[in-house]
C-alpha cells in the first residue's frame, strides 16, 4: 500500500494552468484536437454559445500549445447530437467537451466509436458514469459536504421545501444523512409553490388564532387590551412557525418566489434559515429583499468575479453558470495531453489527483469532479463567504 502511495504521489499534477508550459517542452508532442458537443442552435444554444466562448478565451490564452477546437452543433436535442458525435467521429476526433446533459450523452452509447471516444461533459450526474466519461459539472457530494457541518451545527427542526422530480429526491436523501427533516413538501408546478407555502408555514391556522385573540382583547372592555389589539391588527400572526430552518433544492425565479411566499406567511429570514445548492452568484438573487442571509454553497467567489470580468470584457455580458467550468476543463485536458507520451487519454490519467483550477480546487474520483466549495451567505445585497463549520 505504501508503494502505491509513494507512486501515486510522485505523479501528481499539480494544475494552476499551463501559462508556464513552454512550447519548445513539448515541441515533439502531437496536437491537440478536441471536439466540442454543444447546443449552438435550438432551446440551448444561449448556453452552448456561452460555453464556446469560454473556451475559445481558454486556448487563446494557451496559444502557446497546438491546440484546435472543432465544434459540433447537437442542435438542442438527442438526434442532434448523435448526429454531431458522428461527424466527429467521421474527422477522426476521439476526445470531446460534452455534451451538456447526461441524457444527451446516453443517447450515445450505442454509437459505433462511443468506447474509444473520451468525454469531459458538464452533466453533474454521479451515479452509473460510462468508464470513459468524466462528469465536471457540480455535484451533489461535493455541495453536500460543502454543507455538512453547518447542517450538523443545530439541533432545530428544518424541513425540505422543492419541486417533486428526481433531483430533488436524490437532494432529499442527501440532506436527511446529515440533519433530521421534519416534514418534506414538493411543488409539482410553478403554481402550487404559493399553496404549498401556505400548508409549510400553517398560516391558515396562526392568522385564525390570531384574529381570534384580536376579537377577544377587543370584547374584554379593557383599555390596554383594546390598546395591545390595535398592536397586533398591524400583523397577519403572532404565533412563530414551527420550524427554524429550510432546505430548498430550487434556482432563480422558483428559489425566489419560494422564499418570498414563506416571507408572506410570516416566516422570514429573521425567525427562519434559508439554505440551498449552488446558485453561481445569480445577481437576481440580491434584488429581493427576503432572501437575505440565504446560504448557499459554490466556487470561489474571487475567481468567480476574476473569470467573469475577462469574459464580461470580451463578448459584453456576465457569466451566468456552466460556461466557466470550461476554463477549469480546458487546461485539464492540454495539462494531461501534453505531459504525456502516448496519444490518447484514459481514467487513469486523472483518477485520485487533485488539480488546483481557476475555479477553485477539485479531485476527479470515480469519472467525476469533486470540487471543494465554499460557503456563502446573501448579506445586505452582497455575497458573503462564510467560514466553514
Amino acid at each position: 500500500m505504501f508503494k502505491i502511495l509513494k507512486i501515486n504521489l510522485k505523479f501528481i499534477i499539480i494544475f494552476i494552468f499551463i501559462c508556464f508550459l513552454s512550447k519548445s517542452s513539448y515541441a515533439q508532442k502531437s496536437e491537440l484536437k478536441i471536439a466540442a458537443l454543444l447546443p449552438l442552435s435550438g432551446k440551448y444554444a444561449d448556453l452552448g454559445k456561452r460555453i464556446l466562448n469560454t473556451i475559445q478565451i481558454t486556448i487563446f490564452e494557451l496559444d502557446n500549445l497546438d491546440i484546435q477546437i472543432y465544434p459540433f452543433d447537437t442542435k438542442s436535442s438527442n438526434l442532434g447530437a448523435k448526429e454531431a458525435f458522428i461527424k466527429a467521429r467521421q474527422k477522426n476526433l476521439n476526445i470531446f467537451v460534452g455534451p451538456i446533459t447526461s441524457d444527451t450523452l446516453n443517447s450515445l452509447v450505442e454509437i459505433d466509436g462511443f468506447q474509444k471516444s473520451f468525454f469531459f461533459t458538464f452533466s453533474n450526474k454521479e451515479n452509473k458514469v460510462p468508464s470513459n466519461v468524466i462528469n465536471f459539472g457540480v455535484n451533489l457530494s461535493s455541495e453536500i459536504e460543502a454543507l455538512e457541518g453547518f447542517l450538523k451545527s443545530r439541533k432545530d427542526k428544518i424541513i425540505f421545501f422543492g419541486r417533486d422530480n428526481y433531483f430533488s429526491k436524490i437532494a432529499f436523501e442527501k440532506v436527511k444523512n446529515n440533519v433530521k427533516i421534519k416534514e418534506k413538501y414538493l411543488y409539482k408546478n410553478f403554481k402550487e409553490i404559493n399553496s404549498l407555502s401556505l400548508k409549510a408555514t400553517n398560516f391558515s391556522y396562526r392568522n385564525k388564532k390570531h384574529l381570534n385573540e384580536i376579537k377577544r382583547l377587543k370584547a374584554s372592555g379593557d383599555e390596554s387590551d383594546a390598546n395591545f389589539a390595535k398592536e397586533l391588527e398591524k400583523h397577519d400572526t403572532r404565533e412563530g412557525v414551527s420550524f427554524k430552518r429550510v432546505f430548498m433544492p430550487s434556482f432563480n425565479y422558483e428559489l425566489i418566489a419560494s422564499i418570498s411566499f414563506f416571507d408572506f406567511y410570516d416566516a422570514d429570514y429573521r425567525s427562519v434559515q434559508f439554505i440551498t445548492f449552488n446558485q453561481w452568484f445569480n445577481k437576481k438573487l440580491l434584488i429581493e429583499p427576503s432572501l437575505e442571509n440565504l446560504i448557499f454553497p459554490s466556487i470561489n467567489l474571487e475567481s468567480f468575479k476574476n473569470l467573469n470580468t475577462k469574459y464580461k470584457k470580451i463578448y459584453g455580458h456576465d457569466i451566468q453558470n456552466l460556461e466557466i467550468l470550461a476554463f477549469d476543463m480546458i487546461p485539464l485536458i492540454a495539462s494531461t495531453w501534453f505531459n504525456k507520451k502516448e496519444n490518447y487519454l484514459q481514467i487513469s490519467d486523472f483518477q485520485n489527483f487533485t488539480f488546483k483550477g481557476k475555479t477553485g480546487s477539485f479531485k476527479i474520483i470515480q469519472n467525476k469532479a469533486n470540487y471543494n466549495l465554499n460557503l456563502y451567505k446573501i448579506k445586505k445585497s452582497k455575497f458573503v463567504k462564510l467560514k466553514k463549520i
